[in-house]
């Protein structure tokens, strides 16, 4: 299965995972939403796909990431071990995105 939106595809496929599920769909619900509510025009805006796992954690953080993966027995690829530390991305809570424009 292929998705075509970058921003909008979830954790799963960015780790490589090939089966699609409703999740998906809640994940792309999800930022649609959070784009919305927070005024922005893509709120993981990613320029490829390890890119885009990047901006994610570093709003999800890295500890949920590996939990996730851990639970739903993904694999995280190799690449973005190696090239990224993810631990030092801690969870961003939700007030921080509220601003005086949204």
């Amino acid at each position: 299965m292929r998705v075509a939106s970058r921003y909008y595809k979830g954790p799963e496929l960015l780790v490589d995972d090939r089966l699609y599920h409703y999740s998906l769909d809640m994940w792309s619900l999800g930022c649609t939403m959070a784009s919305m509510l927070f005024k922005k025009d893509t709120f993981f805006k990613g320029s490829d796909n390890f890119d885009q796992l990047v901006k994610i954690v570093k709003v999800l953080g890295e500890e949920d990431l590996y939990k996730y993966c851990k639970r739903y027995a993904l694999r995280i690829p190799d690449e973005v071990k190696s090239s990224l530390s993810l631990r030092s991305y801690p969870k961003v809570p939700w007030e921080n995105f509220v601003t005086k424009e949204n």
